[in-house]
């Protein structure tokens, strides 16, 4: 495609000469399967014309060396769409290429396309590999496997590097150590991510999985892999790595949520530990905030538990987990009679009346002095002596069921005023007014205390009262407005008799 003069002319591709390919790998071109099918599509025929031509002899060079097998051989790999830069990088890799050939390699050793059909090990899916994070950043199974990617056989490194495969697998206690290798060193990670930290394997030993991992020699605790996976690494902005936002409760509730995988732990208490926190948190308020709308910002698993240094938040740090993001709520509670007392029961201070995991959008219905709010029932059982308790969530029941009511009311008659041709703006601007006095009033009842409540809940009833005014005067004008309209239709009428009166008088005197 070129441009002359301004006018888009569309030029034919010349076709390839395959003829000038290197020698090595014009076999391929034309090799057939045993019903007569070339292997290499026309697909593949275009990927290799698209390629460098330094790209194709590294191709080639690969093929003479019969590291690179077959037809079908390149054909797997031109299947992966990689870039040019990533095909060099594989041509010379000699541990991907002989791992990648289908007629080198059986079993669980083949990096294949579709490890399902190959009968293959599924942690070594070459489409994942070739989108794993250290990929792309260079580095390739020597990085952990040992050896050099020009090796022609596999080096004794690699073996003394690696615990042997039935101790590998029983005991994954090596695990963390060894991907600290890299993760740890400054110096290292700084050559391909500045910004990555370096301290997770520190915190990942003093984590509750690190313990029982290191301590206990508990196998079953979470690793590295376990939560990153293996060959498929990804960043955790990919929307296909397993700690990206909205895949952390499912990475989380592949141990969390499996009660075989969990039987035999406890809590601190001696209960056993529960496997519904996934199931609880999808229905939560976050939960349906991440999962469903999208709300990245929204807390997963690792929002209050931590990632690497992944604890259970102990008492006094729950309300510091939840002040990140409702940091008003937690200083109004501080300020309040409850927080002395929430101390003295060692509660958690935002746990102890929204819950954790399963945690809902709080609703009005929750305060209050009958029977069934969480009020009552708590000052039933800590507060029976003291009658302030129960007369302070009456009031802040009773005061924001009035400002709830009223709203909905005055909402309602915002669209009639429209409805009416009338003039919404001051009464839309008093709503306003009205809403901004229910969200601080619900957010000051953590003050616990009548006189801050009414600080902000008297303006809504102000509000409220001045929305009834104008909604009165709306209807006065709009009764007004009615019988001016039938005034005038009624002069109208009488205009228009008359006119008819006279032209037919007109009309008479005419005749006579």
């Amino acid at each position: 495609m070129i441009v002359a003069l301004g006018v888009l002319v569309l030029v034919a591709a010349a076709p390839v000469d395959e003829s000038k390919y290197p020698e090595p790998l014009r076999p391929f071109l034309t090799a057939k399967r045993k019903d007569g099918a070339p292997f290499l599509t026309e697909a593949d025929h275009a990927a290799l014309a698209a390629l460098p031509e330094h790209t194709r002899k590294l191709l080639g060079d690969a093929a003479d060396l019969q590291l690179l097998g077959s037809a079908e051989h390149l054909h797997i790999l031109l299947s992966l769409e990689l870039a040019p830069a990533a095909i060099d990088t594989v041509a010379q890799d000699n541990c991907v290429l002989c791992h990648s050939d289908p007629g080198n390699v059986k079993g669980k050793a083949l990096f294949s396309t579709d490890p399902a059909e190959r009968k293959s090990n599924a942690l070594l899916n070459l489409k994942e590999f070739v989108s794993d994070v250290h990929f792309r950043r260079g580095l390739s199974c020597s990085g952990c496997h040992g050896g050099k990617p020009t090796d022609d056989m596999m080096s004794k490194e690699i073996a003394q590097r690696w615990p042997a495969e039935e101790v590998r697998h029983k005991d994954r206690s090596w695990i963390p150590a060894f991907c600290a290798r890299c993760h740890a060193d400054p110096a290292f990670m700084r050559g391909f991510n500045p910004t990555l930290p370096t301290d997770q394997l520190a915190k990942y030993q003093q984590s509750l999985h690190g313990i029982r991992l290191l301590q206990e020699k508990d196998s079953r605790a979470a690793q590295c892999v376990s939560c990153h996976g293996v060959h498929g690494i990804r960043g955790p902005k990919s929307r296909k790595s397993t700690v990206h936002a909205q895949r952390i409760p499912e990475t989380c509730g592949a141990c969390h949520a499996d009660a075989a995988r969990m039987a035999g732990y406890t809590l601190p208490d001696g209960k056993p530990f529960p496997t519904n926190q996934l199931e609880e948190y999808k229905r939560s308020v976050h939960g349906k905030a991440l999962l469903e709308k999208g709300d990245l910002g929204a807390p997963a698993c690792n929002g209050c538990h931590g990632s690497h240094a992944a604890m259970p938040p102990a008492v006094a740090s729950v309300a510091q987990v939840c002040r990140r993001c409702h940091a008003q709520n937690g200083m109004l509670f501080d300020g309040s009679r409850h927080k002395k007392a929430f101390e003295e029961h060692h509660w958690p201070e935002c746990g102890q009346c929204h819950g954790n995991h399963g945690i809902q959008k709080p609703t009005d219905a929750l305060i209050g002095d009958t029977p069934g709010t969480l009020c009552a029932d708590c000052h039933v059982a800590h507060a029976r002596s003291n009658a302030l308790c129960n007369k302070t969530a009456a009031v802040f029941r009773t005061t924001l069921d009035n400002l709830a009511s009223g709203r909905t009311e005055i909402a309602a008659q915002v669209e009639r005023v429209a409805e009416r041709g009338l003039d919404v703006e001051p009464l839309s601007r008093s709503l306003s007014e009205l809403d901004e006095a229910l969200v601080q009033a619900r957010s000051r009842i953590h003050t616990f205390d009548q006189s801050e409540f009414a600080a902000v809940a008297t303006p809504g009833a102000e509000a409220l009262a001045k929305s009834h005014q104008l909604v009165d005067a709306s209807r006065a004008e709009f009764r007004f407005r009615t019988r001016g309209l039938f005034a005038a239709i009624g002069f109208m009428g009488l205009v228009a008799v008359g006119l008819a009166l006279k032209i037919r008088d007109l009309n008479r005197r005419r005749k006579e």
